[in-house]
């Protein structure tokens, strides 16, 4: 059910709050917001991986408190990957470094820790996780399984974090001979270099409560978006006939021009990227994202571009609204809904 071509969104979004500082070292300084959470009276807190803190406001921006600081003790956090709020009202904390899941109550502070190997490949965060009716956390996860390859899985933990199920799905082991259309290899010392190949559509991925992933075709030319059920039952398929937008000649050679400079010192003169593996168009779709309807948002942006545009499908997939937000949304961290309010980084 594509929706009419052209982004023309049918809802246009009022911004009426917002937090933040560039100067002044206070509260609402952030130096690198993972994600935020938002409780059902309306405060909001903010996880910050740079000071390694999360930091509640109320539903007004006032600020109200800190919990958290770098540190291995109770309380403290190290290598944070977001903040998330579970079915009992509290503010879950995955940490990479001290490998554990801290639990901290809005209005009193820490409680307990539970320990949790964040299993990761190329892990960028934030943390892919969504809570199930009975209290029991879902995680999108990787680890050895089956004579020692590397496999993504769903992870199924207990109210009390201990694992109670883990489904592999996808065996992504790399013995040299993959030779992915997004990325260049090349070749460094005795290891080798991914290189992500510029507006390459790579797939994009959210995971619901009902323990259900919806991933975006990889190097599709339009939205294509799969809804599927570990290991691999697909009960759904969208497809938006939205026009492709053409990559023009001076952002490919901008685009390889930045990566060059970037590499540069650090791969062997004789390297050559294949600039034939750049697309003529510019990825369909940015991200992806829930609603608390569980409607699937998908972004239709790229990174810094103002307005960020969504489509937003219905769970039988017909396509329910166009939304425009008048600020860029930070592509790692997905907008917050509820009703007809939407929070977003």
């Amino acid at each position: 059910t594509p929706p009419a071509s052209g982004a023309n969104p049918t809802i246009l979004a009022d911004e009426e709050l917002r937090i933040g500082e560039v100067e002044g070292g206070g509260p609402a300084t952030f130096g690198r917001i993972r994600t935020i959470a938002v409780l059902e009276d309306g405060r909001i807190a903010v996880g910050d991986a740079q000071a390694e803190e999360v930091r509640l406001f109320d539903r007004d921006g006032q600020y109200l408190r800190t919990f958290g600081g770098k540190g291995g003790g109770p309380g403290e956090l190290q290598g944070m990957q977001g903040v998330y709020l579970d079915p009992e009202g509290l503010l879950r904390v995955p940490e990479q470094e001290n490998a554990r899941l801290s639990i901290f109550d809005p209005d009193t502070g820490f409680v307990r820790s539970y320990p949790l190997y964040l299993f990761s490949y190329s892990f960028r965060g934030p943390w892919t996780a969504a809570f199930d009716s009975a209290g029991r956390t879902l995680v999108a996860s990787a680890g050895r399984f089956g004579e020692g390859r590397y496999w993504n899985m769903l992870r199924t933990y207990d109210r009390d974090m201990l694992q109670v199920d883990s489904v592999p799905y996808y065996d992504y082991t790399d013995d040299g001979s993959r030779d992915h259309p997004g990325v260049w290899k090349i070749a460094v010392g005795r290891g080798t270099l991914h290189v992500g190949v510029p507006f390459y559509p790579m797939p994009q991925e959210t995971l619901s409560p009902t323990g259900e992933f919806w991933t975006s075709s990889d190097g599709a030319q339009e939205l294509e978006v799969a809804r599927w059920t570990p290991p691999g039952d697909t009960t759904l398929v969208i497809v938006s006939h939205r026009p492709a937008v053409q990559v023009t000649d001076a952002e490919r050679d901008s685009a390889m021009a930045e990566i060059t400079g970037r590499l540069e010192g650090r791969i062997p003169s004789e390297a050559r990227l294949n600039a034939s593996k750049i697309p003529s168009f510019r990825p369909p779709v940015q991200g992806l994202s829930l609603d608390d309807h569980g409607r699937l948002w998908a972004r239709l942006s790229g990174s810094g571009v103002e307005p960020t545009v969504y489509d937003i499908f219905n769970r039988d997939g017909t396509h329910a609204e166009t939304v425009s937000l008048p600020f860029s949304v930070d592509e790692s961290i997905p907008p917050i809904t509820r009703g007809d309010e939407l929070w977003a980084v």
